[in-house]
């Protein structure tokens, strides 16, 4: 039996084509994927984007291409979450899932 792992997050293609832009922009290294989390805790939590190798902790994903690291300790909290970009200056919006 062929198991498919669900991808817990959404990246609409403005998101997308920013985050390839910033992959090469930067020249990152293949190994460097999307960090996809938490920072904070409890009622003061907001969600991290960033770019960082995978830890033993991660469980990853691909999304048309894009690598995506997500710890284990916070996939409760980003399932369902769509990842969106606006060019109008408020650079990368989360929009949890409702």
């Amino acid at each position: 039996m062929i198991t498919q792992k669900i991808i817990p997050i959404t990246l609409t293609s403005e998101a997308q084509e920013q985050i390839r832009a910033i992959i090469e922009s930067k020249s990152l290294p293949e190994f460097y994927g999307l960090r996809v989390g938490l920072k904070g805790a409890a009622c003061g939590a907001s969600f991290l984007l960033g770019f960082d190798t995978k830890s033993p902790d991660d469980d990853e994903y691909t999304l048309e291409g894009i690598t995506i690291y997500v710890d284990r300790r916070h996939l409760m909290y980003v399932i369902g979450l769509t990842i969106d970009f606006d060019e109008d200056g408020e650079g990368f919006v989360f929009q949890p899932r409702s």
